[in-house]
């Protein structure tokens, strides 16, 4: 692929099905997004990661700035035209999982130079 390397390849370039995320409204492969589903008899969403169950099915990456976004419009309900009241613990527990997940891997000593801030800007632990 030539140009930005931050990009999302574009649906001719994914293999299989291509869906929309509802956080970014990115298009991406199905296999690197996440279903939600509605189950009218609990009216709460749940996460469908086999994407086996019947039924209407919202997308979204498994990023934590496209769930809160999804959760803060409001798309899932949307996405998946329910009515009513419809409760949202299983996806908030989703998003403090991929929350959780995205802490433990990110750098141990935080952002690049932040070492520099702790230990001063020249100072090295070995003579």
């Amino acid at each position: 692929m030539r140009g930005r390397k931050d990009r999302q390849p574009s649906p001719t370039e994914v293999a299989g099905p291509v869906r929309t995320c509802v956080g970014c409204r990115g298009r991406d492969s199905d296999s690197r997004l996440l279903r939600i589903v509605h189950d009218p008899q609990s009216a709460a969403l749940s996460p469908d990661p086999r994407r086996s169950a019947s039924g209407r099915g919202a997308w979204v990456h498994r990023d934590e700035r496209c769930i809160k976004t999804a959760l803060d419009r409001k798309a899932f309900i949307r996405a998946l035209r329910v009515s009513g009241n419809v409760s949202l613990d299983a996806i908030s527990e989703l998003f403090e999982a991929v929350r959780r997940e995205q802490d433990t891997t990110r750098r141990p000593n935080g952002p690049v130079g932040e070492h520099k801030k702790r230990n001063g800007p020249d100072t090295m632990s070995t003579p």
